[in-house]
């Protein structure tokens, strides 16, 4: 991500977040300062109004011929609209008035060929890559190599490229985001073609990288009731929130398997926890498994029923899971969508 997106950003949320002005027209109608008109232009394309954000950037070069910040605003709009060609051609005029600014230049050359590769454009992507390499061994060859592996569903060659990037800039989120990615479609990769051992590592990588990303826990899950090791999922499980979204249904699945194992007590605990994280969802799961009929009514159920509940909301539909570990494809929620293009560049996912 380049130095004058990211500025566009962290101008961007810091007015939105003061005054709330996101509103068509905005750009233009404040004072004509350079940098409050792109910060507004900013909110426009974050709103989806590019052709609004192109056009305040184009006033500003005309009051300000030499602005690096307007180009750099100006060819990342075109991309976030998908005007490739045109995007490209603004990234060459951006690169050419970096002047001195040699990690601009690189940052730039960076973005034009993500541009490019999502373009499916590889023998020009491979050109800026040598570009880059010749400019001298840092962490963007090595963003790019992972940038091509993952459109290639690479994921271990990916994994590796952005684990070099990351030991070049270890608090470079964005490149921790690029990798939080790879072990995350990797692991679901192994996971369905049942590569547990490397779909778990995957997972358990991913969680290292982001404690806090839930998708990652419930995968790691969702891993463990696969294996057939109901008692590690319910353990991983109960170390998260209650009120993680999907976790609910992970816990009954692991509570059943448990009780069919014969771990009544530990089966009633997951229970129990299911229900904190969504009673009403859990009591419909509970109502159509057989493997509860008959032990539904006995008090200790009917004591868990009535006490092991947080509240009545419904968090998560009782029929949705996490992935489909028949073939369905996953549920994506995370920050891999738009990961190729520097139109969506990786996000800390939440």
């Amino acid at each position: 991500m380049s130095k004058g997106r990211r500025r566009a950003v962290l101008y961007g949320a810091a007015i939105a977040a003061a005054a709330g002005l996101l509103f068509a027209g905005y750009g233009i109608s404040v004072p004509p300062d350079p940098g409050v008109r792109l910060n507004g232009a900013t909110l426009l394309a974050g709103g989806g109004h590019y052709d609004k954000a192109i056009e305040i950037c184009d006033v500003v070069l005309r009051e300000h011929p030499d602005s690096l910040d307007a180009r750099v605003f100006k060819a990342t709009f075109l991309a976030m609209a998908g005007r490739h060609d045109t995007a490209l051609v603004a990234y060459d005029d951006a690169i050419a008035h970096a002047g001195d600014d040699e990690e601009m230049r690189r940052d730039l050359i960076l973005d034009r060929a993500g541009i490019l590769l999502s373009a499916g454009r590889h023998e020009e992507f491979r050109r800026e890559y040598d570009r880059l390499t010749r400019l001298g061994s840092d962490h963007r060859p090595l963003v790019l190599k992972g940038m091509a592996a993952v459109q290639a569903a690479d994921w271990d060659a990916a994994v590796e490229a952005f684990v070099g990037a990351r030991e070049h800039r270890p608090g470079d989120h964005q490149i921790t985001a690029r990798l939080w990615n790879a072990h995350m479609e990797g692991g679901q990769a192994a996971l369905a073609a049942r590569r547990f051992a490397k779909a778990l590592d995957a997972f358990d990588a991913a969680q290292a990288l982001f404690p806090t990303a839930r998708k990652a826990h419930l995968m790691a899950i969702e891993v463990r009731l696969a294996q057939g090791d109901p008692e590690d999922a319910f353990a991983r499980g109960r170390a998260l929130d209650p009120a993680t979204p999907g976790l609910a249904p992970l816990l009954f699945r692991a509570a059943t398997e448990l009780l069919e194992a014969g771990e009544r007590g530990t089966a009633l605990e997951a229970l129990g926890t299911a229900l904190e994280a969504d009673p009403a969802g859990t009591r419909v799961l509970l109502d159509k498994e057989p493997a509860w009929d008959s032990c539904r009514n006995d008090a200790d159920v009917r004591r868990i029923l009535e006490t092991r509940q947080i509240g009545g909301e419904h968090r998560l539909p009782a029929q949705e899971r996490v992935i489909d570990t028949h073939g369905a494809a996953p549920i994506r929620e995370g920050p891999d969508r738009g990961r190729n293009s520097p139109r969506k560049p990786a996000t800390v996912p939440e």
